[in-house]
């Protein structure tokens, strides 16, 4: 399997990918009023973080 060193253009459609969906996400979070764009913290959550905070909220 080759590794995503050797591959930078991959690796960087994936950090892009990624971005994309916690910026989803944190938007969820701030329109639902569980975060305020001031709280820090929410941009420091990983991917899974902010998935389950938003399965959270939907209960």
């Amino acid at each position: 399997m080759t590794e995503l060193k050797e591959c930078p253009d991959m690796s960087n459609q994936l950090h892009t990918a990624i971005t994309k969906v916690k910026k989803y996400y944190i938007e969820k979070l701030l329109h639902a009023g569980a975060f305020k764009q001031t709280d820090r913290q929410i941009y420091s959550f990983t991917l899974s973080e902010l998935q389950n905070l938003c399965r959270k909220i939907k209960r």
